[in-house]
């Protein structure tokens, strides 16, 4: 059975960051560097961009704090080539998911561009972490969501004509690899047709980081649409369809 993701209803989770950014021991750091120029050579799509990676979690009276520290793009995914998520140096990917929840009740979903990593993937709205998202030592999911949803989607959550409201409503676990999504809810004042018709007549640029919006209805019903793609999905997006605090 192929390992999923776990649903933590978590509205007052917070993020820490570390002060100091992850130091490679200079065996594996040499190796990264030597795989980086070889993926600069034969996958010029990828950047190396920053990227939060999860290093614990701790729980008191206050709710979860979830623990991370920056590292980078090359690291990540030398980490995911050739180590396994058991090894030390392993990079457990931490990112705001953007759950944009339709006035008639879909969860719209994003599915890749051709010139991105993840062609054809379906994921939801969202992207990598960016140092400006963290203040006094915290990552704010809202922030980062508010920026990753207006450059991809051209949709504005500051206006209250596209989205009522927006929240942390928990995060999702990897059960296979340990990568965290906080779930961030945005009630939309659209619905999903109207969403969708902004997002088709956007401006974009050459080559656009998404290519669709798609509305998949959320409980049960959502997972098995998804699933009839017959696509490639990130494996947090059926715990999303199906998290009661998402409806």
């Amino acid at each position: 059975m192929t390992a999923r993701a776990l649903w933590h209803s978590a509205p007052d989770a917070r993020v820490r960051v570390e002060s100091r950014p992850w130091r490679l021991e200079s065996v594996y750091y040499d190796a990264v560097e030597a795989f980086w120029e070889s993926v600069r050579n034969h996958e010029p799509q990828f950047f190396r961009g920053p990227v939060l990676s999860v290093t614990g979690v701790q729980a008191d009276a206050n709710g979860p704090t979830l623990l991370t520290r920056w590292t980078d793009y090359a690291h990540f995914l030398y980490s995911h080539r050739h180590w396994p998520a058991e090894h030390p140096g392993y990079v457990r990917v931490l990112f705001a998911a953007a759950c944009l929840i339709t006035r008639d009740g879909y969860l719209l979903a994003a599915e890749m561009g051709e010139k991105t990593v993840r062609p054809g993937w379906i994921q939801a709205v969202g992207g990598s972490a960016e140092p400006s998202d963290v203040s006094d030592g915290l990552f704010d999911p809202i922030r980062s969501v508010r920026r990753e949803v207006a450059e991809e989607t051209g949709l504005d959550l500051a206006d209250p004509g596209v989205a009522q409201s927006v929240h942390v409503a928990g995060y999702t676990e990897d059960l296979r690899d340990g990568s965290m999504a906080v779930a961030v809810k945005v009630q939309l004042a659209l619905t999903q047709s109207e969403a969708r018709q902004r997002f088709a007549s956007r401006p974009v640029g050459q080559d656009p980081e998404l290519s669709d919006l798609l509305a998949l209805p959320l409980g049960p019903e959502g997972a098995s649409a998804l699933k009839s793609l017959g696509q490639p999905t990130v494996r947090y997006l059926d715990a999303l369809l199906q998290a009661p605090e998402l409806a």
